[in-house]
C-alpha cells in the first residue's frame, strides 16, 4: 500500500492509481500471476517503533501484514473497498515488459513473533484514510 506519496521509483503508489483510473472510467489490465504481501506503511512503521522500544533481538524481521494476493485480487479489492467500479481483466505478467526480472512468488511472514493485521483489514483502514473524491495526481 505504501504510504501517501507510494514509491516514485515504482510509479508511485499502487492504490492511488488503481483509483485513479477507476474514477477516470479507465479499464484494468492488471497482473494475476505474481504474487505478494500488501503492506500498510503505517502498520509497518508502528511495529518497526515497537521493536525498537522493546529492544527485540538483533536480526532480520519481515514486517508485513499477514496474508497474500496477486496484483489483480488486490486491485480487486481496492475496487471494491473505494466504492468504484471499471472493467478489470487478470493479466499475465509476460503482458507487460519491464526491465527488471520480478519473481513470481514474493510474500513475507514473519518466523520471529510478528504477527499484523490481514492486509485486507488495513486496505480497508488506508483507503477510509485517504479522501478519494479530493485526490490530486
Amino acid at each position: 500500500m505504501n504510504g501517501k506519496a507510494g514509491a516514485s521509483s515504482k510509479g508511485g503508489n499502487f492504490v492511488y492509481t488503481i483509483i485513479r483510473k477507476a474514477k477516470a472510467g479507465e479499464p484494468l489490465r492488471v497482473v494475476d500471476d505474481i504474487y505478494m504481501s500488501p503492506t500498510y506503511t503505517l502498520d509497518a512503521a508502528k511495529e518497526i517503533w515497537k521493536i525498537l522500544l522493546e529492544n527485540k533481538p538483533y536480526g532480520i524481521y519481515h514486517v508485513t501484514n499477514s496474508g497474500y494476493c496477486s496484483w489483480y485480487e488486490f486491485a480487486v479489492k481496492i475496487l471494491e473497498y473505494s466504492g468504484l467500479k471499471t472493467d478489470i481483466k487478470p493479466v499475465r505478467h509476460t503482458e507487460f515488459k519491464t526491465k527488471a526480472n520480478r519473481p513470481l512468488w514474493s510474500p513475507l511472514a514473519s518466523k520471529r513473533g510478528i504477527k499484523l493485521r490481514n492486509w485486507e483489514e488495513a486496505l480497508k483502514d488506508f483507503i477510509n484514510a485517504i479522501s478519494i473524491n479530493n485526490l490530486s495526481y
